[in-house]
């Protein structure tokens, strides 16, 4: 599996240890994750803190060009407000091309993550 997208999936891990929706996001750039992010609605009871938003909030300030050079890897098709953001950014996108479903309320999730690494 490529790196960045199992680091999105730890991120994911991540967010579903503290009681969120587990999807997950990195920022690439140059070869290095500038920013990582998981989905933190539940958590921070926030309308827009996806993962995508997360890790792009985290990579902090960045000329226009860094962005336009960077990917973002993450484990859930973007939804319209995070496609337009990737959109308007100019990131390219990088996503795990299947569809999942996560419900929050049981905690439970149709995705089928690879075990953690031990």
């Amino acid at each position: 599996m490529d790196a960045f997208m199992q680091a999105a999936i730890d991120e994911a891990r991540r967010g579903l240890g503290e009681g969120g929706i587990p999807i997950g996001s990195v920022l690439v750039h140059d070869g290095r994750i500038i920013g990582r992010g998981h989905n933190r609605r539940v958590q921070e009871g926030s309308a827009i803190l996806h993962g995508e938003m997360d890790a792009i909030e985290n990579a902090g300030r960045h000329p226009a060009a860094v962005y336009r050079a960077s990917t973002v890897y993450t484990t859930l098709s973007p939804c319209a407000m995070c496609s337009g953001t990737i959109l308007l950014y100019g990131i390219r996108p990088s996503w795990a091309r299947r569809r999942c479903c996560a419900r929050a309320a049981s905690r439970s999730w149709c995705c089928r993550m690879p075990p953690a690494a031990s």
